[in-house]
């Protein structure tokens, strides 16, 4: 399976992934997501990449897919 984030224009994941991070209507960060061409990683606050959870892009097709 190959993941791209789908932009003005495409923008390949390449080695690094893309990382956006998530705020609450405040302002205040929640997380980060690291979308990879085989993973995506979540930190919850100001965990670190090392540390975020490990979620294979395959299972959270799957979980969108039944919900």
């Amino acid at each position: 399976m190959r993941a791209e984030i789908e932009a003005m224009p495409v923008v390949p994941l390449g080695n690094d992934g893309v990382m956006i991070r998530v705020r609450n209507e405040n302002g205040t960060n929640v997380g980060k997501f690291w979308f990879g061409q085989a993973n995506i990683k979540w930190a919850r606050g100001s965990v670190s990449k090392a540390n975020a959870k490990i979620i294979p892009v395959q299972d959270l097709v799957a979980w969108l897919d039944a919900h």
